[in-house]
């Protein structure tokens, strides 16, 4: 039987018992994409993390013509999530002085100061202030619009070109291409105008990049512009989500909340355990096998499209003790949230320290705040990478 992914039970606070079923029972499963694509999904730690590392499963074939595609959105090809080795390792050379853990290190005083700031509109506003619209989407905008050289004041726009375009919803499907074509040209634009203005110093990572295209064949125009948008979308949507997803989780065990209030030093432990714990998308991260291979007894064919479950892998108890259970302080939490092998997530600290300091200046400032509404009845978001409409909360 071919399942259709996202499940029927997606988009809600616990993972679709579908993923616990496969993992014992039907380890590589067939599924069938919402873009209507056949494909191999894997759900066991150690399979998930096979195909991401493996070169026999490529992220640059996931653009070729009939290409198998998990979401209604096209993949962007040149870009740093659709190359292998060793286009990849070239164009991630380019960003890695930048997002070196060191370097982004430097950030957290200021994430820190505008965490508190925003603490600070969440408490003017009062009992039901949302989470999500006074911290968790203006933290990592403003974060990543310094960093990478975006106008904030454009925000409502590209925010909106992000949402349609990473929508899981088929009555938007025709939405999807105009809204990734209109943040190409956006990107497009902004590029063109610093390429017209290299005379100073290079004052952001855009301004690098402009530079690095300036010098030859380093860089092509398709690489820079896919630059932009890959990192504009990944640098807010994904934190932005998980900020909320993580406030919201602790306040469904109000004794979590409590206990960070009580022993803050576990701020970064329990974000460890909260990416483990929650779900970056209901789908997975696609790989196209490049040659015929065997995985669990199941014959996977060249072309065929394979899909490593993160979140399915992050609760296998091969890997974890009661995977099902938030531990704030969980040791030695080996999680796949932020994937594996060459595309491990170039952001991955920067996430980490706004995760850290959202959390921190909202325990600090409210020890007692709780959700203003039940747990079950806060809506989810219908788009690849999921999270929560709102998150209304009471101060005290």
């Amino acid at each position: 039987m071919v399942l259709q992914i996202p499940f029927e039970d997606a988009f809600r606070f616990d993972p679709s018992p579908t993923f616990a079923e496969l993992r014992e029972n039907e380890p590589v499963a067939r599924v069938r994409t919402l873009a209507g694509a056949e494909v191999w999904l894997v759900t066991r730690y150690d399979d998930v993390k096979l195909v991401l590392a493996d070169p026999r499963f490529s992220r640059a074939a996931v653009v070729k013509q009939g290409a198998p595609r998990v979401a209604l959105a096209k993949p962007m090809p040149n870009s740093l999530t659709t190359t292998d080795p060793p286009e990849h390792t070239r164009l991630r050379r380019l960003v890695v002085p930048t997002f070196a853990h060191r370097k982004i290190e430097r950030t957290r005083p200021w994430v820190a100061e505008l965490s508190a700031q925003l603490a600070e509109d969440v408490a003017r506003a009062g009992d039901g202030a949302d989470i999500r619209q006074l911290v968790a989407l203006p933290l990592p905008i403003q974060v990543i619009c310094q960093l990478l050289g975006v106008p904030y004041a454009d925000r409502a726009q590209f925010r909106e070109w992000t949402e349609l375009g990473y929508s899981m919803k088929m009555a938007e499907k025709d939405l999807v291409e105009d809204a990734m074509t209109n943040l190409t040209a956006y990107i497009e634009d902004l590029v063109n105008k610093k390429l017209a203005n290299t005379s100073g110093p290079a004052e952001d990572l855009l301004d690098e990049l402009v530079r690095a295209r300036e010098e030859g064949d380093r860089l092509s125009q398709e690489e820079l512009i896919a630059f932009g948008v890959n990192l504009l979308v990944a640098g807010h949507e994904t934190s932005a989500n998980q900020i909320s997803s993580c406030v919201a989780t602790l306040l469904r065990w109000p004794e979590n909340w409590t206990q960070l209030v009580e022993e803050p030093e576990l701020v970064p432990s329990a974000i460890e355990e909260l990416l483990r714990f929650n779900r970056f998308s209901e789908v997975g991260q696609l790989r196209v096998a490049v040659e015929d291979l065997e995985l669990h007894g199941v014959q996977i064919k060249a072309g065929e499209g394979v899909m490593a479950a993160l979140n399915s892998a992050n609760r296998d108890p091969r890997a974890y003790d009661a995977p099902d259970e938030l531990r704030v302080d969980r040791p030695d939490n080996k999680h796949l949230s932020f994937g594996f092998g060459p595309h491990f997530c170039l952001g991955a600290q920067l996430a980490r320290i706004e995760l850290q300091e959202s959390l921190l200046a909202l325990v600090r400032r409210f020890p007692r705040m709780s959700l203003a509404k039940p747990a079950e009845d806060l809506e989810w978001r219908r788009v690849l990478v999921s999270g929560l409409a709102e998150l209304p909360v009471n101060l005290d």
